[in-house]
């Protein structure tokens, strides 16, 4: 088996391939975990169960909250920076709205004010009339996880990049890198971004779009400032486990519109540096820019492709999501399920990767 990608998504079909006793396990990347150029290293690490209107898509990602307990449980070098997150991002009427919604899902989240918020967030300058607060909701080291699910794997890594896909007919049969073909019983695509050009080769159009994620890191902190995630109407922001404020905009807005990405930056910085009980000035460490690797629906797409006459491409597997932090764990499990057994889990049947829903996700 070759798995194309290094991200928290290649990460975990390679450790849940190796729990279904594969042992000829190979990973090829062009970006370790760590690189600024993978999207795992840019992600801000909140796994949650939200999508909003879509009931199977929030089941998914509720799935993968619980099942990520299990992780990190099982694998003693993974760990949890946090657990349990607020959101206020919504209007009033919406934010209760949202929440009712994913409590008739089984999610656990409920509605808070500020006296319950002043238990968890004391720190917290000016906080809302009301929030939502996740009890499960869990923050995460991407980089640092997907290094550690690598590693439990035992697979093989190859630090080099794959051009595109062999085949024959309708057999994929290796991929073709810088250092000359590899030759393998089954592809699996977890490349992100990269996904459409290299299923060009297989001339199967897939398309997909991106947009850009500025995070600003303060230097780390001697005091804990915040003990969980926090998601406004125009910051996010949480501290890491180095003691680093993590802090973002708008969720999952677009810096591609900002000219100078230094000073948005710091502007971050300077904003937040307003919304807390801090005695010190809050100083910029670095910032990280994100590409993420949206599927045009919004949505996961999972599972085995079909060539323009409409038949199955045996011998490739793609997954591509965007957030790849939350979805992993069972992108990875119920995909080498499917690989082995030929059936699929009715968790991942609405993500087959040509079908597009109308339906879109928070």
């Amino acid at each position: 088996m070759v798995i194309v990608g290094g991200g928290i998504v290649g990460a975990s079909f390679a450790y849940h391939a190796h729990l279904a006793g594969l042992d000829e396990i190979t990973l090829i990347t062009d970006f370790m975990p760590g690189d600024k150029a993978q999207a795992t290293s840019n992600t801000w690490g909140w796994v949650n169960g939200y999508a909003v209107n879509d009931k199977n898509y929030a089941a998914f990602r509720l799935a993968n909250l619980s099942y990520w307990i299990k992780l990190i449980d099982n694998i003693n070098s993974l760990e949890k920076t946090s657990k349990g997150a607020f959101f206020w991002d919504f209007h009033d009427t919406e934010l209760t709205e949202i929440i009712a919604q994913h409590q008739n899902w089984g999610h656990s989240v409920k509605e808070v004010d500020q006296s319950q918020m002043e238990v968890h967030l004391p720190n917290l300058l000016h906080k809302p009339y009301k929030a939502g607060f996740g009890q499960d909701d869990l923050a995460i080291e991407g980089s640092k996880v997907t290094k550690e699910l690598i590693k439990a794997s035992g697979c093989k890594v190859k630090n080099i990049r794959v051009n595109k896909i062999i085949y024959d007919g309708n057999n994929v049969n290796g991929v073709e890198t810088d250092q000359g073909i590899i030759y393998t019983d089954e592809v699996i695509i977890a490349a992100g971004l990269g996904t459409p050009n290299l299923l060009s080769s297989l001339k199967v159009n897939f398309k997909m779009h991106s947009s850009l994620g500025l995070l600003a890191y303060t230097k780390p902190l001697s005091d804990l400032l915040l003990k969980h995630p926090i998601t406004g109407t125009d910051f996010h922001a949480r501290q890491d486990d180095k003691g680093r404020l993590v802090i973002g905009g708008k969720f999952d807005d677009d810096a591609s519109k900002e000219k100078n990405i230094q000073e948005a930056a710091m502007k971050l910085i300077k904003e937040m540096e307003k919304r807390l009980n801090y005695n010190f000035t809050l100083k910029l460490d670095h910032y990280t820019l994100g590409i993420r690797p949206l599927p045009l629906d919004g949505r996961p797409k999972i599972g085995r492709l079909k060539n323009e006459q409409d038949e199955s491409i045996k011998g490739v597997y793609i997954a591509v999501m965007h957030s790849g932090i939350t979805n992993a764990p069972l992108a990875g499990k119920l995909g080498i399920e499917e690989i082995m057994t030929g059936k699929k889990h009715s968790l991942i049947s609405d993500f087959s990767p040509q079908n597009l829903s109308s339906k879109g996700c928070n």
